[in-house]
């Protein structure tokens, strides 16, 4: 996701913090010292104690969205799928898994363990809250406070996305029911993102009522009712973005990578700065690929995208090989295999391009962007 801040990595696993999640940092840090603090003063925490206590909660709260997508991330990878990163943001948290499941029971698996581990944290948050402030014993501190609260907002995280809508993980569920009676991934993806948009014009609408009825005098808050309309449309607009993929995705399926491959690309020696690659090579001949050899021998491939990376006014300094992809790091397919493990393996890899090769000739390159292009066109005209 844009915009994020790497901060560490979790059984291999990168965690990101998108900037957004910060705002919902200060809010819940925030909200909770002033319900701590806005109270009778005979009762009342330190100041610092309040702001620390909501520090504190946050942090906590950050921790249990992380266990969350590990759950998922954790659960995929043991079924052999993927997940390059867990970034945060403002609404919760989201796992890039790089792979589709191709088992209905997959991704139900993966679906559920997110919810099973917020309820296993409430559980958990709910039993240490009895135990120890249960009897009337403090029950009114910060501490008792703040867990009370981290156990209810776990039971909420993970019976909330239990919703059967797409792209919560109740959608999903949803999901591989219909894939496996039906067996159409496709038609299955569908029929749960519908569900998903109706969901999230159910919480629009009770949003929109909410503030009306604030705005005629009730007694209700209308902040709950501006955030519900909010994650609706967030959800709303999630569950088109994310069945528009599945069908960008799916048009490949029946393509295989000798039909997508490009094969008119020039060969440059590694030595040849990127000064005479742009003038001599990308501009004259309208190229945007090019091998790398030298002595008959593939080095890596470089591409206009490359160049561009490196600001021009080091261009006469910076040779070829410095901006290559190194054919040790190449990854390959061959003719035969189909387009959808091309990208698939582009974004496990983390390469924009891929060589296609017959045995250890080079025969022609994928790249990412002109896949891309195909995907939406072949999405737009239904193929």
């Amino acid at each position: 996701m844009k915009g994020s801040l790497k901060i560490g990595r979790v059984f291999g696993i990168a965690i990101q913090l998108h900037y957004s999640w910060f705002i919902i940092f200060v809010l819940i840090t925030f909200g909770m010292a002033w319900s701590l603090y806005d109270v009778d003063p005979a009762d009342r925490e330190p100041l610092w104690a309040c702001v620390a206590t909501g520090i504190a909660t946050s942090l906590l709260l950050f921790g249990s969205v992380v266990a969350h997508e590990l759950a998922h991330s954790l659960v995929a990878i043991r079924n052999g799928i993927p997940v390059r990163s867990i970034t945060l943001f403002f609404l919760g948290g989201m796992a890039q898994i790089t792979r589709e499941a191709t088992k209905p029971k997959t991704e139900l698996l993966v679906a559920l363990a997110g919810p099973a581990c917020s309820l296993v944290i409430a559980g958990v948050m709910g039993l240490v809250w009895y135990l120890v402030w249960g009897h009337g014993d403090g029950g009114d501190s910060a501490p008792s406070y703040m867990v009370f609260w981290l156990a209810w907002i776990n039971l909420l995280l993970g019976l909330f996305n239990l919703i059967p809508g797409f792209p919560l993980d109740g959608g999903r569920v949803l999901r591989a029911v219909l894939w496996r009676r039906t067996g159409d991934y496709r038609r299955a993806s569908l029929a749960a993102a519908t569900v998903g948009r109706g969901v999230a014009y159910l919480m629009i609408g009770a949003g929109v009522v909410t503030v009306f009825l604030n705005v005629l005098g009730k007694d209700i808050n209308p902040f709950n009712g501006i955030w519900l309309a909010i994650i609706g449309v967030f959800l709303h607009q999630t569950a088109t973005a994310s069945y528009r993929q599945v069908e960008m995705r799916e048009s490949l399926r029946s393509l295989l990578v000798r039909s997508v491959m490009l094969t008119d690309f020039l060969a440059v020696y590694p030595s040849l700065s990127l000064r005479a690659l742009a003038q001599g090579h990308a501009a004259g001949a309208g190229s945007r690929l090019f091998v790398v050899n030298a002595q008959r021998e593939l080095l890596g491939l470089v591409t206009v995208e490359d160049l561009k990376s490196v600001p021009e006014t080091l261009w006469d300094a910076t040779p070829v090989s410095a901006v290559m992809l190194p054919a040790s790091k190449m990854p390959t397919v061959t003719p035969k295999d189909d387009a959808i493990t091309v990208m698939e393996r582009m974004e496990e890899e983390g390469v924009n391009e891929i060589a296609v090769v017959v045995g250890r000739v080079l025969v022609g390159v994928v790249l990412r962007h002109r896949l891309l292009h195909l995907m939406k066109l072949r999405s737009e005209l239904g193929v």
